[in-house]
């Protein structure tokens, strides 16, 4: 039973055992999570249920590295719902800008430009969510940027 609650959390409800580009699925998993459930939340309520999140992931991460036998699963994509979370902080509430900070997230998780890479060296599943938390904070700046325009 607590391989099948690893499993199911860590690959967001299956969504990492998509066989191709299963970050992106894990992405727009968090996308229909912000969407219709965070967007809405005060700031501070937000935040506080974000910490709690990455927590979370990280703990799970862990637990599911042990399961996979594997250093960053694919399947792993709870670190991708973190990240893409951390994107939207202040972002704001409409669908464009969803989708903008998919597309931000998605590209900064997938570039990693300098530090983002450096996270992954950390242990365990603190390095499988913190780069993807690192990721969002790239996405999380450009959005603040473009609601400044």
């Amino acid at each position: 039973m607590k391989n099948f609650l690893v499993k199911t959390f860590s690959s967001v409800f299956g969504l990492g055992y998509i066989p191709v580009a299963p970050g992106t699925f894990g992405t727009f998993g968090a996308f229909i999570l912000w969407f219709f459930f965070y967007k809405d939340l005060a700031p501070s309520l937000y935040i506080g249920a974000l910490i709690v999140i990455i927590v979370f992931s990280c703990y799970i991460a862990q637990l599911a590295e042990n399961v996979y036998k594997v250093k960053d699963s694919q399947k792993i994509v709870i670190d991708e719902l973190c990240g893409y979370l951390v994107t939207m902080s202040f972002a704001g509430k409409g669908l464009f800008i969803g989708l903008l900070g998919f597309a931000l997230f998605r590209l900064f998780d997938i570039l990693k430009p300098w530090p983002v890479r450096k996270f992954e060296d950390l242990p365990g599943g603190i390095g499988v969510v913190m780069d993807d938390v690192m990721a969002g904070v790239y996405g999380a700046l450009v959005l603040l940027i473009v609601r400044m325009i």
